[in-house]
Formats: C-alpha cells, sequence, structure tokens
C-alpha cells in the first residue's frame, strides 16, 4: 500500500465518507475492525446533510484520508474556542484498522488543530465502554478528566443497545 495523503474533506467527498463512517461504527462491516460500537449502539449513525455541514461549516475542519486512490479515514477538528478544539467523527475503513492510519491522522488533526486554531489543547469523547478504544487514546497522550457525557439517545442515528452508555472526556495538550 502507498503512502496516506491527508488533505481537506471536499463536498464531493460527502456520499463516500458518510458511508466510510457508517461502516466504521456501526453494523456487521464495523465489526470487521477493534472499534466498532455496534454491540452498543445501532442506527445510521451520521446523515449526508451532517457529513457536508461538517465540510462546509466555519470553524470546522473535516480531514480525509486516502490510500491507493481510496478515501480510507477521517476525522473532524472543531474550533471550540480559548484555545481547545474537540476532535471527533474518527472513522477508519474496518479493514484498513491496526496499519497506522488512524495514528498518522490524528497526527495531522493536532497539527490542523494547532494552525487553524491556535488550539492548545485537544478534547475527545469515547463512550465509557469502550475501554480499548479509551486505551488507544491514552498511548496517544489523551488523559481522562474525570468529566463525563450523557449519551445523546437519538431515534435515528444513535439508538442505545443497553441502558447504562455515557461518554467520558478525554483531553490533550498540544503546547
Amino acid at each position: 500500500m502507498s503512502d496516506l495523503r491527508i488533505r481537506p474533506a471536499r463536498a464531493a467527498d460527502t456520499d463516500t465518507l458518510t458511508k466510510l463512517i457508517k461502516s466504521a461504527y456501526r453494523g456487521s462491516d464495523s465489526r470487521a475492525g477493534w472499534t466498532s460500537e455496534a454491540d452498543l449502539v445501532e442506527g445510521e449513525r451520521i446523515s449526508t446533510d451532517q457529513v457536508e455541514a461538517m465540510i462546509s461549516e466555519g470553524g470546522s475542519l473535516l480531514l480525509a484520508g486516502e490510500q491507493d486512490g481510496q478515501l480510507v479515514a477521517c476525522c473532524q477538528v472543531r474550533n471550540q474556542g480559548a484555545g481547545l478544539a474537540y476532535f471527533g467523527t474518527f472513522a477508519v475503513s474496518p479493514t484498513a484498522q491496526g496499519g497506522g492510519i488512524g495514528r498518522q491522522l490524528m497526527a495531522e488533526a493536532e497539527r490542523q488543530a494547532v494552525t487553524a486554531f491556535n488550539a492548545r489543547r485537544l478534547e475527545m469523547t469515547v463512550l465509557a465502554q469502550q475501554d480499548k478504544l479509551i486505551a488507544y487514546y491514552e498511548r496517544r497522550g489523551f488523559a481522562r478528566t474525570g468529566e463525563t457525557r450523557p449519551f445523546p439517545a437519538d431515534s435515528r442515528y444513535a439508538r442505545p443497545r443497553r441502558d447504562d452508555l455515557y461518554f467520558v472526556v478525554l483531553v490533550k495538550d498540544l503546547a
């Protein structure tokens, strides 16, 4: 495989990125990777309108990772102000996970948070039940803040498969 090329997502990427995000998080395709939340949450996860908004809205940067001419990863960096950026919608194709793509994309997201938004800290939320995923982020310098946030259940996009879902907040200093 060739090197990962990371660039800002374009409107023409919307459909492909929507499918990629859905495949990384939900449904049977997500089970091919190690980050699936299919046993915890069901639903569509995201719409093309939501992806389109992440691409076009100010204060948001949706990064797309290409390998061998195919979109295989993405993430959003959103300016929260006061030196804080939010990292989310992090998706790597389930069949491409475990090869360093996520690590490369995350490093670029951190650079972009500093460059585009003058961020000094990067925040993310992860389902508390995703122990392996939280450990992955901790190995990359994120730390639990002790803060939690409720799971935003939604009948179309996020139907909990259990009653105890909530997010933990992780933060990484970028200085």
